[in-house]
């Protein structure tokens, strides 16, 4: 479902449906051979043939996102063939299994509001031949996904196919995941009102008795410790089991390692006996053959290389848990216990073995273990399984407050990849597939972001090839391009930007199995807004700046992308840009003037406080000699603040007061110094005369 043409098919799908496509047509994207001889009137005897149409209205296919794979049926010789998407097929199985559903549920309880629904005819109350309606379609569907075929368009055609009036759509989860839950289910049946609760499932009650003596053991063990030590016995942490999950059909295997944790008792959640579910590691392959439990081997070895690499502190796996036909499941465990027993000859021998060989548990299940614990996974999203915990609020009062029954933490069964290219998209330019989501990453993963600036597209086109691979290098090119002088060579490598996703879900390095998602973007390339109607096309397209593309992974593939960027063109920003380095340097300057003027009136005033207050100081010396102001700094500096401002009455009333003018305090300097002058001079004057009589007398 919603591949976009033949030669995206897995190894599955290529071997399943290679008889109805014709090997000319597995890496083409025309129409096919058949369809074009049956419109120019040949007759067409195959029954059932696979093409490439537009969706959006083209006679042919193009090569983007609109292209799809899909059937095409002879269901009349004398007639065309019809021609139908794969999700529509699924969709009117699922609207089948809907109404399926809801007849069992009205039989088995004739009062629910279903079935009086039912029996009304739908909402309007309107008789529709006996059916009921389509109220059905409103039932929210869940969907276990192997990990093979969680590609983005895959998992959104299936949505597309399950497509609720109700707004509320499917529930997706991983199918080992599925199976996990349901392998941990308890028995069908109720114990009575009074009687201890039921026995648990075999996985349930293995686990239970593995964790309760590995924790005995290890008490006893930091026991022992702590008496030889003498100090008193630590915390020892709870045991954690190792599951392995198993599970392979005739498209391919699916191997999942887990660690389960937090036990919760049957009063608190009887359909999850335990409350965590950690996914370490989950290794997928689609098949293409007759024989796929060869596969076994190559995918225990890359679970057990990364399970060694993820948790290297773990135990070997306490049980391997097998899903599936009765038929497959045995198979299976005959498969993987011939791979243990190998791994346990090739590890007694060695100090670095991990334990893993024949002894290790194998669970088989019911062949609804999947379907059960979908039910309860969905069961749980919406609501209807849940654990009621009292959270503490901000009062510090305990209230009681609804959680998931289980929680989940999967790992990405999928890699995610990018490429660029600066040159308009040549064939040849892409820069290799780039992984920012791999394997095993934790999922919901994102967002990741990736900067797009149309300096640094400018450096990689003019370095011609597919770019420059040395970062240092591409930011001193691109900072020569920056600026006025750049802007054409910035437009010209923005409107050739393009950017690509890829997807693929074998592990590998074989680059071939990559699988492009969705068109090629335009990362800095927008729509004119003030362009004709008429124009379209690249005319119509006007280079922007940078951009900051952010992408997410869902836990079952889904790819989501968003594009954040503030509108402007390369002119606009390079404007922008020189506006906002003035509004800058203006700004800094302004700050440092309106800082530095209050700095420099405030040294002012400071100086031309202390003037008056030396100047109020050296005037009662003069004028009011030996009273209780002369020599008082406190008073003579209270007398300049309360005349802030108003000084000349200050000095006014002081001069009327003591009848002395107000002077500055080196005035009065200049006089005392001109005063002691004229006495000196004075005195020689007198020594003189005193020595004239000196000689009269004399004389």
């Amino acid at each position: 479902m919603g591949t976009r043409k033949p030669s995206d098919f897995n190894a599955a799908a290529k071997f399943t449906y290679g008889k109805y496509t014709p090997k000319s047509y597995n890496n083409s994207t025309t129409s096919s051979p058949q369809l074009i001889a049956e419109e120019d009137g040949a007759t067409n005897t195959t029954l059932l043939s696979i093409k490439t149409i537009a969706m959006d209205g083209s006679a042919s296919p193009n090569g983007d996102d609109f292209d799809r794979v899909a059937l095409s049926i002879k269901l009349n010789s004398k007639k065309k063939a019809m021609t139908i998407l794969p999700e529509e097929a699924v969709g009117l199985l699922i609207a089948q299994v809907k109404k399926s559903v809801r007849d069992e549920f009205v039989k088995d309880f004739p009062e629910s509001e279903l079935a009086n629904e039912s029996s009304n005819g739908g909402d309007d109350g309107e008789e529709e031949e006996g059916e009921g309606g389509e109220s059905y379609m409103d039932l929210p569907p869940a969907f276990a996904i192997p990990g093979w075929a969680t590609l983005d368009s895959t998992v959104e055609a299936l949505i597309d196919a399950a497509g609720s009036s109700s707004g509320c759509g499917p529930s997706l989860h991983q199918r080992s995941i599925a199976a996990c839950v349901g392998a941990l289910v308890p028995p069908v049946g109720m114990a009575p009102k009074g009687a201890p609760a039921p026995a648990g499932s075999k996985l349930q009650e293995l686990l239970s008795e593995t964790m309760k003596s590995k924790d005995a053991a290890a008490v006893k063990e930091e026991a022992k410790e702590a008496a030889l030590a003498r100090r008193d016995p630590g915390q020892v942490d709870p045991f954690v089991p190792l599951v392995l999950l198993a599970g392979v059909t005739n498209e391919g295997i699916e191997l999942t390692a887990v660690q389960i944790t937090k036990p919760q008792g049957p009063d608190k959640e009887l359909h999850c006996p335990f409350g965590n579910i950690n996914v370490i590691s989950s290794v997928c392959y689609a098949y293409g053959g007759d024989d796929p439990l060869s596969m076994v081997p190559k995918a225990m070895d890359e679970l057990r290389e990364q399970i060694g690499i993820a948790v290297p502190e773990s135990e070997e796996p306490t049980a391997i848990v097998t899903y599936g036909s009765v038929g497959s499941q045995k198979k299976l465990a005959k498969a993987v216990t011939s791979v243990l027993t190998k791994y346990g000859k090739e590890g007694k021998d060695s100090d670095d073995w991990d334990g893993w060989d024949e002894d290790i548990t194998i669970v088989s299940t019911d062949r609804g273990c999947v379907s059960m614990g979908l039910a309860v996974l969905a069961a749980s999203v919406h609501g209807r399984v849940k654990l009621v915990v009292s959270v503490k609020g901000t009062d510090d009062k305990l209230r009681p407050k609804a959680k998931l029954g289980v929680a989940v933490q999967d790992v990405a069964t999928c890699a995610v990849a990018v490429s660029f290219n600066y040159f308009g998209g040549a064939d040849n330019k892409w820069t290799e597939p780039k992984v920012i989501f791999d394997f095993d990453r934790r999922v919901p993963a994102g967002p990741y972001q990736i900067d797009f600036t149309a300096a640094e597209c400018a450096a990689h086109l003019a370095n011609g090839g597919k770019g420059i691979e040395d970062e240092v290098e591409l930011i001193e090119k691109a900072k020569n391009l920056e600026g006025s002088r750049g802007i054409p060579d910035r437009e010209a490598a923005a409107l050739k930007c393009r950017f690509r996703l890829y997807q693929k879900t074998s592990r590998g390095d074989d680059d071939s199995e990559w699988i492009r998602v969705g068109n090629d973007m335009k990362p800095l390339s927008m729509e004119h807004s003030q362009k004709d109607e008429g124009e379209s096309g690249d005319d119509n397209m006007v280079a922007i700046e940078s951009a900051v593309l952010e992408i997410s992974l869902s836990s079952v593939g889904i790819i989501t992308t968003k594009l954040i960027t503030n509108g402007e063109t390369i002119v606009q920003a390079t404007k922008s840009a020189r506006n906002s380095k003035l509004l800058r340097w203006g700004t800094i300057l302004g700050s440092v003037l309106f800082i530095g003027g209050f700095l420099v009136k405030s040294y002012v005033e400071e100086r031309i406080f202390e003037r008056d207050t030396q100047r109020v100081l050296a005037y009662y010396k003069h004028a009011a000699a030996n009273s209780f102001h002369d020599g008082d700094e406190r008073q003579a500096r209270y007398l300049v603040w309360k005349y802030k401002g108003k000084k000349d009455a200050l000095w006014r009333r002081l001069e009327a007061k003591y009848g002395v003018p107000v002077k500055h305090a080196w005035e009065w300097d200049d006089e005392e110094e001109d005063g002691a002058k004229d006495d000196d001079e004075a005195a020689e004057d007198l020594d003189d005369g005193e020595e004239d009589e000196g000689k009269g007398e004399e004389l």
